[in-house]
């Protein structure tokens, strides 16, 4: 007896704390928008390149088959090529792309794909990231094709340290 009350108890306290990763979704583009947003608003470098570390974190817990690959946009007569994006941006799951860019030379920080790169993440702060670019809408899209519909962020670093582990990182992952 005393048994089958620990196993219901037990299974009564997972189903009431246990986390469902499953539930996480990828936002559409305007949540990306509002994302972007709150980031524009932090006036201390090292504040937003921890918000970013952890948007970057959080986004790899999304799966990548929920997240919209290719983006078809349809251009109505006599309408603007980016009034088309705009319109028709917020029916696609998308994620902001995040890139590590470094003497014209961009690394997409996407922790799905290269899961190690999230030792590369702890050595960011305001020495090894020299600056940070928003990019949204069609700048974004215009740059980096229909992965950008959500926005970008670049993060530019002439950190050698950080290059080499990300160098490192990228050979692991092939090999």
């Amino acid at each position: 007896m005393k048994s089958t009350f620990i196993a219901i108890l037990l299974i009564t306290a997972n189903l009431c704390f246990g986390q469902k990763h499953d539930k996480i979704v990828v936002g559409i583009k305007t949540e990306s928008d509002d994302w972007i947003s709150d980031l524009e608003k932090i006036d201390s470098k090292e504040k937003q390149i921890n918000f970013i570390v952890e948007k970057v974190k959080h986004d790899s817990i999304i799966k990548l088959e929920n997240v919209s690959d290719t983006i078809v946009i349809k251009i109505n007569k006599d309408e603007n090529v980016n009034d088309a994006i705009i319109r028709q941006s917020n029916q696609y799951k998308c994620k902001i792309l995040f890139v590590l860019s470094h003497n014209k030379t961009g690394y997409i920080l996407d922790l799905n794909k290269y899961p190690i790169f999230s030792d590369v993440l702890k050595y960011f702060n305001e020495e090894t990231i020299k600056s940070i670019e928003i990019l949204k809408d069609e700048n974004a899209a215009s740059l980096y094709g229909s992965q950008a519909i959500c926005g970008a962020v670049i993060l530019n670093s002439d950190d050698k340290k950080i290059i080499k582990l990300i160098k490192k990182s990228i050979k692991k992952t092939a090999g």
